[in-house]
């Protein structure tokens, strides 16, 4: 397994870009068309049921604190279920990285640069991320330090810029359709992006232990964050945009166009856009990193060999699953939360129950 450590605070802050970073553009449409008004409370609500999977994966990273996920698979129900659990989860991590960059190349394609080919932005983005991605956690953790900051002032502002058209009543009626939606939403924001959690489970033993103190407090810190950034993003849009909302792909893109002070600031939605390409860019290295780990790990092999034959499997993957962004939106919102479910939770269920009753009969037995 990889040798390299990193600090609490840099798998803090690891754990916000990557749970933050691909979500600021791809979360907030879906969750508009199915949730309307009510898409700020889906996304708590689906931010909620993050928090306990990051309990399971803590659960576990707590028993076996050197150990990625596929070892404390391994450790708890041995290697022949460590491959039946293990291999269905790397293609279901696979049909999501290549998720994040189709829609990533969806973004430059319908908001930025029309006639460029969508498989160059494939390639480039998947080059970058895994020269990044081969460069090790140590690297990514003190490039990825400054950037969450730069991401997130640029986030802020761009929500507090628009506030001369944000009109309060467009958050009514809160849910006109019933509560049905906000299940709908929440199902969605479920899938992606807080089953993604179980994901970083791979690379969490990369952290350096401190006598006396736990990484638990930092990630649901970092948790709830996320939770209040996206449900503000949401919110934002609304109020700048109210029911021209719904339609949109990316809300934020288009309430970034409508930031005007004094003919002084004005249609600065291109350094916004940097601000999303740079989410989704950490979020895709990440992915490409734990994806190495977790097939490493599982075939017992040196780590960092496979990220760039992974990346060409991400590359052909994200240029043939759609033929355009509604078969993508189709799959997030309904195939991605199911497979996410039965491929990722109910095995990290079972695994922790198993663990903490094996732990438990051993403390008697001891």
């Amino acid at each position: 397994m990889h040798a390299g450590k990193i600090s609490y605070w840099q798998m803090a802050v690891l754990f916000q870009v990557y749970i933050t970073g691909s979500a600021l553009i791809n979360i907030q449409g879906p969750l508009l068309a199915a949730a309307q008004n009510a898409a700020w409370i889906s996304i708590l609500l689906a931010n909620l049921a993050g928090f306990i999977i990051l309990y399971l994966v803590l659960s576990l990273h707590n028993q076996y604190p050197n150990e990625c996920y596929v070892n404390q698979v391994r450790f708890t129900l041995g290697n022949v279920w460590a491959y039946v659990f293990i291999l269905p989860l790397i293609l279901v991590i696979l049909y999501i990285t290549a998720n994040i960059v189709y829609g990533m190349g969806q973004y430059f394609t319908t908001s930025m640069m029309r006639e460029t080919p969508l498989f160059i932005f494939h390639l480039l983005i998947l080059l970058t991320a895994g020269l990044t991605a081969k460069a090790g956690i140590e690297v990514m953790a003190r490039m990825f330090h400054l950037m969450m900051y730069i991401l997130l002032f640029i986030v802020v502002i761009m929500l507090i810029l628009p506030f001369n058209v944000y009109e309060f009543s467009n958050l009514l009626p809160l849910a006109p359709l019933g509560f049905k939606p906000i299940l709908n939403g929440m199902y969605i924001g479920f899938g992606f992006p807080y089953m993604d959690i179980l994901f970083f489970a791979m690379i969490l033993y990369l952290v350096k232990p401190k006598q006396g103190q736990t990484i638990n407090k930092w990630l649901y810190l970092g948790l709830f964050i996320n939770g209040i950034i996206l449900s503000l993003t949401i919110i934002c849009s609304i109020l700048a945009l109210g029911s021209l909302v719904f339609l949109k792909k990316f809300p934020l893109h288009v309430l970034a166009q409508l930031i005007s002070i004094g003919e002084i600031i004005e249609r600065i939605e291109a350094i916004f856009g940097i601000a999303l390409i740079l989410g989704s860019y950490m979020k895709i290295a990440l992915l490409l990193f734990i994806l190495d780990q977790a097939l490493s790990t599982l075939l017992k092999v040196k780590p960092l060999n496979f990220i760039f034959i992974i990346a060409c499997i991400v590359l052909f993957l994200s240029l043939t699953m759609y033929k355009n962004e509604i078969e993508l939106g189709e799959s997030g919102s309904v195939m991605q939360s199911a497979v996410t479910f039965f491929f990722g939770f109910l095995p990290l269920l079972i695994v922790a129950i198993i663990a903490k009753v094996k732990n438990r009969n051993r403390k008697q037995t001891a």
